[in-house]
């Protein structure tokens, strides 16, 4: 939560830039839900991918789920839209960049479900 001089006021614009604003498309469920602790997947694909390699096989923490959205990977191969769960997940900056990034700083990634594993099944750092 961002830090403020009125601690009510950051909370609250911290809730409204986090609150669902696209449509949601029939679906899959949700494996993941608000709070949940993910591993962005390390992977290495051939074509059109969203999720950035600079959180591949780091931990983070779901903040939103949009529900689902057309899932880019599919959609830019020409097999259709494909919708997947699509989340916000803030990562540390220290968990992204070390001890150098600010302790205080977050990084917020909008990451669909297959680019996503639970922390609890073995991600690490």
């Amino acid at each position: 939560v961002p830090t403020s001089v009125n601690k009510n006021l950051a909370e609250v614009t911290f809730k409204e830039l986090h609150k669902p604003k696209s449509l949601h498309l029939d679906g899959p469920e949700s494996s993941y839900s608000v709070g949940d602790e993910v591993v962005a997947v390390n992977m290495h694909p051939s074509g059109h991918t969203r999720s950035p390699r600079y959180v591949h096989g780091h931990r983070g923490r779901i903040v939103t789920s949009h529900g689902c959205q057309i899932y880019p990977d599919s959609n830019a191969a020409g097999f259709g839209t494909d919708p997947r769960p699509l989340y916000t997940v803030g990562f540390d900056a220290q968990e992204l960049w070390g001890d150098e990034a600010n302790s205080r700083d977050t990084v917020f990634v909008d990451l669909w479900e297959p680019y996503l594993a639970s922390a609890s099944v073995g991600g690490t750092k």
